[in-house]
């Protein structure tokens, strides 16, 4: 288990407002390298139950992305996500993964350590620190802050009736038919 971090306070990039978040009334708490913020953030999210071959489709994209110098901007929970994340790290690229869950106690596991000492890694969560669990409801609302701060969007599977579904209709992105996609869906400027 790595060592305590202690979070600081974020303010929230102006570009949320398209979203309807109010950068003035909100902030975030962070660990790492808030640097990362103010960069074009490649979102990545993915529905729990995905296809292997959605799994496999994704990680050949990683090298691009980390080659091309993207900040991939996920709560990198679902099992995909997980291996976007170590995949990601392991080949010295940059993320910000956003929590469920109030940042109080954050332990980073080892494979996070490294990235976030070398300025490679934030971590953020929007939740106080009495939020302790992660939660259906807190990984919607992670999700919706993901959709927020992306400034490009891949969501390579995602359920038709699952959460994710939800919150993509919520904030009426439009997404292809068939709910899979490698291909950014939104791409805006900063």
């Amino acid at each position: 288990m790595g060592a305590i971090l202690r979070p600081v306070s974020l303010p929230l990039p102006q570009r949320v407002a398209r979203v309807g978040l109010d950068p003035q009334k909100a902030s975030l708490q962070g660990v790492g390298n808030p640097a990362l913020l103010d960069e074009p953030l490649l979102g990545l999210l993915a529905s729990r139950n995905c296809p292997g071959r959605v799994l496999l489709d994704t990680l050949e994209e990683i090298p691009g992305w980390v080659q091309a110098g993207r900040v991939i901007l996920s709560g990198f929970h679902s099992p995909l996500e997980q291996q976007v994340l170590r995949s990601v790290l392991r080949r010295q690229g940059r993320v910000v993964k956003v929590l469920a869950r109030g940042m109080a106690q954050y332990h980073p596991p080892e494979l996070e350590l490294e990235p976030l000492e070398q300025g490679r890694m934030l971590v953020l969560s929007a939740f106080s620190e009495q939020t302790q669990r992660t939660t259906r409801e807190t990984s919607l609302a992670r999700n919706r802050l993901v959709l927020a701060l992306a400034t490009d969007l891949i969501i390579p599977h995602i359920s038709p009736n699952g959460g994710l579904a939800a919150v993509v209709a919520e904030m009426r992105l439009e997404l292809p038919k068939s709910f899979v996609t490698l291909k950014p869906i939104r791409s805006s400027a900063r």
